[in-house]
């Protein structure tokens, strides 16, 4: 295996530098800008950079409802019948080199290139720069050679492989036009819910004055929606104003926001022999999402990058833990604005979401399916995955946006989102049922993707249900009160929420996932839904409560070690159990999450993956810095608690320019040892410092 580096860069971000090309599409260099992005493989004589387009989503072929009211598939709630997310096309480089002397490929978080740089047995250089521009929304390449070689770029369709590639193919195209410089794909299918007929890969090549030969390459991609004929031209006039401009000018711009955005956290550590490692890999999850974030774009299980015809899992957005948990940096990362681009996404999705929750259960306000592509129409909901009897996704989602308040004490978001929140809250008035004991609970219920030990999958009061709808009744009655309104709904939610079903300790001594008697522990899964309330919060209901604790602890084990030694495991269920060692102290269990993570959940492009060093896949790209920014700092409104998990072989680090909750921002924490100094900027303006050791650092504000 090549040697992996991470160096510091002037900015004091970091790179990635590898010394090998990748060996398939998936250990790729990334760039990215929201809507477009690229993976460079980066081979000198025969590359291959696939190319994307955020909204690319093949259509499945779906009949025309009359109204949403009706089921709104052909077959509603197959596992195949979402939109996959595919590749555009490649962008091929071909030329004659000869084997290098030297050879490096890596990636500059803070201009989004990705750069592969070669030497000749004559000492003579080559670089090619790849980048895709931000305000452009153009892929642009420039080559510097001094070799005597003259290389050849042209656009090509990317080669089925694979049973899945091979059958989206003949299902899914018409017809395709490929030419060096314009591809054009057709679709064969359209349903209700996709407005796309096709797309279209336009490339433009600018010669050197000096030598003719090609030194910057431009290419555009646009989607063909239904009803349009063509974009070429106006594509032909943006690339050729690029051109125009050149690639020098246009990095400047493109690199001044994306070095802006990188720049807003830093991370530092010495002590553990992986250090680097965990600094390189906090710094590539911080770049890929912050890649693949744009308009109404969130990222989508790859981000938005592929390598063919038919992405994993359809590159869904998967609501019940991984599209979560890649958003899960957004505000504390110090990107709130981010959250824009969520609330976005959700808008779109309203009708649907809308219609599930009346044509599923009769209820008012919304609830978000747990697969979805395009629309808001659940995609996989079967016997086996009955994930139309989870209730959490929409509050799930709502949480997040309510969480961007707290960071920012933004008033004028709340106000955005609060009608919103309260349409989830009237669904909760309407599908919660009272229990046996008297409680308020869910029946059917479902905890993702999980089932009682010998018992279908189908449950009644999963914990992580009624986990969701504890902190989220809490959010919307606390929304309602900033905002001083609907006093008689807020004391209705409070109300709710206090005769939910409390969190027990299971027979065994588990921290139940079930909360309704006889439904046994299953610990032989990869998910630690049942864990939710100590994702992102500190609730008292279980700290305060040392059997609940203990229980904690004993089911974050058992979940670990079914999973340490399973290669096709779940990357985020390890953030997931990480998060809530962090919320009970327990600085040994989120190291021993984060090792793993660190060790089999990174690909050598810089991308994060699902199973162990394969599967392409983003979620822990946002879920690995937030784990790491949870084990060093955890804050609610009125306190801030340092190093409630740090690692004892943690020696020294800092980390810098977090965003707090209570309008927060952490300029600086470091600590040597277990003694603590930390610069805290409080919402008025004013610096606060505080100095410690870990075990006590709860200040309180």
């Amino acid at each position: 295996m090549c040697a992996v580096a991470v160096v510091a860069c002037a900015s004091g971000g970091a790179e990635l530098i590898e010394h090998a090309s990748a060996a398939n599409w998936q250990e790729s260099l990334l760039t990215g800008n929201g809507t477009i992005g690229a993976m460079v493989e980066g081979r000198i004589e025969d590359e291959a950079i696939h190319l994307s387009h955020c909204k690319l989503y093949l259509p499945e072929p779906g009949d025309t409802p009359p109204a949403l009211v009706n089921h709104p598939r052909r077959n509603p709630g197959d596992y195949n019948n979402r939109d996959g997310f595919m590749a555009a096309c490649d962008l091929k480089i071909s030329m004659r080199f000869g084997k290098p002397v030297e050879y490096s490929r890596r990636t500059d978080f803070d201009t989004g290139e990705c750069i592969v740089l070669a030497k000749d047995g004559k000492g003579r250089r080559y670089e090619r720069r790849v980048v895709a521009l931000r305000g452009a929304n153009i892929i642009a390449v420039k080559v510097n050679d001094e070799t005597k070689g003259d290389a050849s770029f042209a656009l090509a369709g990317i080669a089925p492989s694979g049973r899945m590639d091979i059958s989206a193919f003949a299902k899914g195209i018409c017809r395709i036009v490929s030419e060096p410089d314009y591809y054009r794909c057709e679709f064969r299918n359209a349903n209700p819910w996709n407005k796309l007929a096709g797309y279209e890969v336009l490339l433009l090549a600018a010669k050197n004055a000096k030598d003719a030969k090609i030194s910057e390459v431009y290419v555009a991609i646009e989607p063909l929606l239904k009803g349009q004929t063509s974009n070429r031209a106006a594509m032909e006039a943006h690339l050729a104003a690029a051109a125009e401009k050149g690639y020098d000018a246009l990095l400047a711009e493109s690199a001044a926001k994306q070095k802006e955005l990188m720049g807003r956290v830093s991370f530092a550590l010495e002590g553990p022999a992986n250090a680097a490692e965990i600094v390189r890999n906090f710094n590539s999850g911080r770049y890929n999402i912050i890649s693949s974030v744009g308009g109404d774009h969130v990222p989508n299980l790859q981000g938005l990058w592929a390598g063919t015809w038919s992405a994993p899992w359809f590159a869904s957005f998967t609501v019940n833990g991984n599209l979560p948990c890649a958003i899960s940096f957004f505000c504390r990362g110090n990107t709130p604005e981010f959250n824009e681009s969520l609330l976005k996404w959700i808008e779109a999705r309203l009708p649907e979401m809308r219609d599930a929750a009346r044509r599923h259960f009769g209820a008012r306000g919304f609830r978000a399916a747990a697969q979805t592509t395009v629309s808001g129409v659940e995609t996989d909901s079967n016997a086996n995955y009955p994930h139309v009897y989870w209730h959490g996704g929409a509050a799930w989602l709502l949480s997040r946006l309510y969480d961007g308040y707290r960071h920012t004490r933004d008033v004028a978001w709340l106000k955005r989102i609060y009608p919103l929140m309260k349409e989830v809250a009237q669904y909760y008035e309407d599908v919660l049922k009272e229990m046996p004991d008297g409680t308020l609970g869910f029946n059917p219920s479902y905890s993702p993707e999980n089932w009682p030990w010998g018992k279908r999958p189908t449950a009644v009061n999963a914990t992580m249900d009624v986990a969701i709808a504890k902190q989220f009744l809490g959010e919307v009655a606390h929304a309602a009160e900033a905002l001083g309104v609907d006093a008689e709904d807020r004391g209705k939610w409070s109300a709710l929420r206090a005769r939910l079903t409390p969190y027990r300790v299971s027979e065994n001594g588990f921290f139940a996932e079930w909360l309704a008697p006889g439904q046994p522990d299953n610990n032989e899964h990869r998910h630690a839904s049942h864990l939710y309330a100590l994702y992102d919060d500190a609730p008292a209901e279980i700290l305060t409560n040392a059997a609940l604790v203990a229980a904690v602890g004993k089911t974050i084990d058992a979940r670990m070690d079914f999973n340490e030694n399973r290669s096709r495991t779940m990357a985020f269920g390890y953030v997931q159990n990480g998060l809530a060692a962090c919320k009970i102290g327990d600085a040994a269990r989120a190291a021993r999450c984060l090792k793993l993570l660190t060790e089999k959940n990174w690909l050598r492009g810089g991308g994060s993956c699902h199973d162990w060093k394969n599967c392409f896949n983003t979620d822990i790209s946002g879920g690995y810095p937030y784990l790491i920014s949870e084990m060093l700092v955890h804050s609610e409104e009125g306190y801030v608690r340092f190093l409630p998990a740090k690692p004892t072989e943690w020696k020294s680090g800092s980390i810098k320019g977090l965003l707090l909750r209570g309008g927060i921002v952490l300029e600086n924490l470091e600590w040597q040892g277990d003694d603590f100094s930390a610069a805290l900027k409080l919402p008025d303006g004013t610096m606060k410092r505080v100095e410690g050791k870990a075990g006590d650092g709860l200040v309180e504000l």
